[in-house]
């Protein structure tokens, strides 16, 4: 059941979106927003703490941009365009421009409400840290003050009736939440649009198990799309490479319905996937430390197996007619894993649980 019409965006979901306001989630959302079917709050802490993160994430990105510039030098010398271009010069400023402008964009699109601090009770907020109430907790973090403010600023700018849809899955603001009549915590963007569709549209239910009779299917094409996939080791194990994988497991998923229309949907299915990873590289366990150049020389190579579970949202298009009550020629048309082309995984020579 839908509650209430009022919607707050944590930081942690930005984040764990990957500031991707071109994900079908975020376009549902500003389209709800603009025909006033939403309400979307924002409040100046998470404003500011996304400015930071957006900037954080740009100086790392470059940052490993320069890396590769310098260990793939040689690639420059070649006359190619297409090479060339990966050696072009990019200025942090302008980049962290832009990705500010796509995010204050969006924010105006969604003719988002600006709440602000200062209407905050200075008390309310001293006694939430020294009784060690959420969202501090017993150890009183500190780091907890912005989720405090946020959380404050945005009860005192609601009426005494509104209740607000809390979008987190960060477990010390879920648990202020839980002893909040007003505030309702939903982990995420797709589970509080699927709340609105069920809602609002009577597709939804039928969409939702006609994927559910898929199950199978769905799980054999998540399969053969994370397997078409670049996998690469980011661990220390210095020139350690991803020897080969494959999809050992493709979990039940979770189906929320994010946009829905007359004769299309789209939706997100929240899962889980095991990946089985050989890794190979020096075998530094039987090499030589050089005393005088201060370098480990192996002599030989050894493989590390593992299996890692990721969790992916599979976003996936669906067309159909609907009829008489009924969905009709329903066709999957498109799916898509947008934290899939590139997987890092990290696997070390030993087993850390069992080399310290």
């Amino acid at each position: 059941m839908l509650e209430t019409r009022n919607v707050f965006i944590d930081t942690q979901y930005f984040v764990k979106s990957n500031y991707n306001f071109e994900s079908i989630s975020f376009l549902s959302l500003k389209e709800l927003c603009q025909k006033e079917e939403l309400r979307y709050l924002m409040t100046s802490v998470v404003e500011r703490e996304v400015e930071n993160k957006i900037e954080l994430s740009i100086k790392e990105a470059l940052g490993s941009l320069q890396s590769f510039k310098r260990k793939a030098h040689i690639l420059s010398t070649i006359d190619d365009p297409s090479l060339s271009s990966l050696f072009a010069d990019v200025r942090e400023e302008d980049v962290y421009g832009k990705a500010n402008e796509v995010f204050h964009s969006f924010n105006t699109e969604c003719k988002y409400e600006y709440v602000e601090a200062d209407q905050i009770d200075p008390e309310k907020l001293l006694e939430l840290y020294f009784e060690k109430k959420a969202p501090f907790g017993d150890g009183k973090k500190k780091s907890e003050f912005p989720d405090a403010i946020s959380l404050l600023s945005l009860e005192t700018y609601l009426e005494e009736s509104e209740k607000l849809y809390v979008i987190s899955d960060d477990k010390d603001l879920k648990a202020y939440c839980e002893g909040n009549e007003r505030l309702i915590a939903v982990d995420s963007l797709e589970k509080l649009l699927d709340i609105y569709n069920l809602h609002t549209n009577a597709r939804t239910e039928k969409v939702k198990q006609f994927i559910e009779s898929k199950t199978d299917e769905i799980k054999a094409q998540v399969s053969d799309y994370i397997s078409g996939s670049d996998v690469y080791n980011s661990s220390s194990w210095e020139d350690a490479e991803v020897d080969s994988f494959s999809v050992s497991e493709v979990g039940d998923f979770e189906i929320n319905v994010v946009h829905v229309s007359d004769e299309e949907c789209q939706l997100a299915l929240d899962l889980t996937i095991e990946l089985d990873v050989t890794v190979i590289g020096p075998d530094f366990s039987n090499g030589v430390y050089d005393k005088e150049d201060g370098h480990f020389y192996s002599f030989g190579s050894t493989t590390r197996e593992e299996v890692i579970p990721f969790d992916f949202i599979c976003e996936l298009n669906l067309s159909y007619e609907f009829v008489g009550g009924e969905l009709e020629d329903v066709e999957i048309v498109d799916l898509y894993i947008p934290k899939a082309h590139s997987i890092e995984v990290n696997v070390e020579e030993h087993d850390q649980s069992e080399w310290y």
